[in-house]
């Protein structure tokens, strides 16, 4: 079980919150205490998973977009398969397992509506998948949602399939796969 949250946590929870980049310095001035203390408890809270210190694409600001979607998976192999698959998406926000005919949740991104259908359509040629729902939810407008970056110019998708082949892409329904070559990124446009 965790270790339980005491009032010092929730100060710096609360300020890190406020501001991700504060120092180690600034942070012991707000919470009223020493930079050691500090310093320690925010090791502690990291080597916990307490608190998520991350950089990434800002969702809201980007103009990208979300939906949810549910998925059955008809076999427990086939549903462990399709978490391993949905973990190497670029695509895959979250996943959550539910007890419902949707025992898959996930949280998709896209750069527009089209890319995001083909997302979801995607699921449609996996093994023992059915798509059972799926929520379209536009920009965020409140809250920042984090998009994960990378540099990488595969020419396969972390799934192994090739963008280039695929009839999605070529028929300009996606914009790829945002860790190939093959993807057209419109924020560098």
């Amino acid at each position: 079980m965790p270790r339980k949250l005491d009032e010092l946590d929730i100060k710096i929870l609360h300020q890190l919150q406020q501001d991700g980049r504060i120092s180690i310095t600034e942070l012991a001035e707000r919470v009223d205490s020493s930079r050691p203390t500090v310093t320690n408890r925010l090791r502690q809270l990291q080597d916990e998973r307490h608190v998520i210190i991350q950089g990434g694409l800002n969702m809201k600001t980007s103009g990208f977009k979300m939906a949810c979607v549910g998925l059955e998976v008809r076999n427990e192999e086939s549903r462990i398969q399709m978490e391993q698959f949905l973990r190497r998406c670029p695509r895959v926000l979250f996943i959550f397992r539910t007890p419902e005919k949707a025992n898959i949740h996930i949280g998709v991104w896209g750069e527009e509506d089209q890319t995001i259908n083909s997302t979801i359509e995607s699921f449609r040629d996996l093994p023992d998948v059915d798509i059972i729902y799926s929520h379209y939810l536009g920009r965020p407008v409140h809250g920042d949602i984090a998009i994960r970056v990378t540099p990488v110019t595969e020419e396969k998708t972390p799934c192994g399939k090739t963008c280039s082949q695929c009839h999605r892409y070529r028929n300009g329904w996606c914009l790829g796969c945002p860790s190939t070559s093959d993807y057209q990124n419109p924020l560098l446009q």
